[in-house]
């Protein structure tokens, strides 16, 4: 049966609204359909936007009372808050637990590595990985949150801001912000997922939000501790679940050979594992993962359903269930749908192809297939 047939027996039969799901990153274009409308179809592997660019009905008949109608959609971006620690560490070896340069061995009096021709720091590294991933993750809006923050003299010192506030069009000031400053003081991890915490609370848009922890060792700076060395994994883990608790998963990257078992921080933060990264390679491949993992799969209907009880996802012309583990859910209003675990993955790996929401009328089941 052609797309047209069906379009046509969805009008006939099931009376209903269907619209389809497409993204301004990749999504595709409708195939024509019956009742004088268009089905709208999300292909996130076409290019350009898509989507229609308006709606359009047709006048309800005594067997099709509600009609059909086509209307635009848009993927929404996620929001990222890259919390990165700057301490003096960050400036020796991503391989080793030792010094590059003499700059280094002055700030944490590591030893020097026996080959300092071929020694990659972990700021550069991490400023250049960082660098490509703006460039690419496009569907993203990044911000930014140092530890310790810049403008303290303390070395454990954290500020309740951010360095670059979350937002369309922060690559530029971001990339800004890393290259103006240089590793030095401790690593108050707590105090910056907390502040990091806060401040996403203060963001009032209705994107999903996540926490991304680059860090390469344990915690210190721990609250109400004399000594600024004092470990303070607790703590962190702590305030990582707190984070978790207000709504924002945690992603953690541990840079370095010695960045302890930081599966307990990621666990935390509901993200089940840490990406390690010893060498600028894994650091790249890290950030392109967490992006696609966070920025795949959340849309925005260009109009909110007229019963929320009565609305249908459908993968690749299946009936998809409503599961916020591996189904859909609603988002942060009732007009945004995401796909969410292994419904998500068949998205973002390639093996499905179209997303469609169907809008039923009361009293009527969704047929099982589109």
């Amino acid at each position: 049966m052609n797309r047209i047939d069906i379009a046509k027996r969805v009008a006939r039969t099931s009376a209903s609204l269907i619209v389809g799901l497409s993204s301004t990153a990749c999504g595709g274009g409708g195939a024509d359909g019956g009742g004088g409308g268009r089905q709208s179809v999300f292909n996130p592997n076409a290019g350009g936007a898509g989507g229609d660019s308006g709606t359009s009905s047709t006048t309800p008949t005594a067997d099709a009372n509600c009609g059909v109608q086509t209307s635009s959609t848009t993927k929404l971006p996620t929001d990222v808050l890259l919390v990165l620690d700057r301490s003096g560490s960050m400036s020796e070896s991503i391989a080793a637990d030792c010094c590059c340069t003499s700059s280094c061995r002055n700030i944490t009096g590591a030893q020097m590595c026996s080959d300092t021709s071929n020694c990659t720091q972990r700021w550069p590294a991490l400023t250049t990985a960082v660098t490509s991933t703006l460039s690419a993750a496009t569907s993203i809006d990044w911000g930014l949150k140092m530890f310790s923050s810049p403008s303290q003299n303390s070395a454990c010192g954290v500020t309740q801001g951010v360095e670059v506030p979350v937002g369309g069009g922060s690559s530029n000031a971001l990339q800004t912000a890393i290259s103006n400053v240089s590793p030095n003081g401790n690593t108050p991890t707590a105090s910056a997922i907390s502040a990091a915490t806060a401040y996403l609370r203060n963001v009032t848009d209705t994107n999903a939000k996540v926490i991304l922890l680059a860090t390469d060792g344990e915690p210190n700076c721990k609250a109400g501790s004399r000594d600024t060395s004092t470990s303070d994994v607790d703590g962190t883990t702590t305030a990582i679940a707190d984070a978790l608790t207000a709504g924002y998963k945690v992603y953690v990257i541990g840079i370095g050979p010695s960045v302890g078992n930081l599966d307990n921080f990621a666990q935390a933060g509901g993200t089940g594992h840490y990406y390690p990264a010893t060498s600028a390679q894994d650091l790249a491949n890290a950030l392109a993962s967490i992006s696609a993992a966070v920025s795949s799969c959340t849309f925005e209907m260009s109009q909110t359903p007229p019963d929320v009880n009565n609305l249908a996802v459908y993968l690749d012309g299946a009936l998809v269930s409503k599961n916020s583990t591996n189904g859909w859910s609603f988002g942060a209003t009732s007009q945004t749908v995401i796909l969410n675990g292994t419904t998500c993955a068949q998205i973002t790996s390639g093996a499905a192809t179209k997303v469609q929401v169907l809008f039923g009328c009361p009293g009527q089941q969704p047929p099982p297939v589109l």
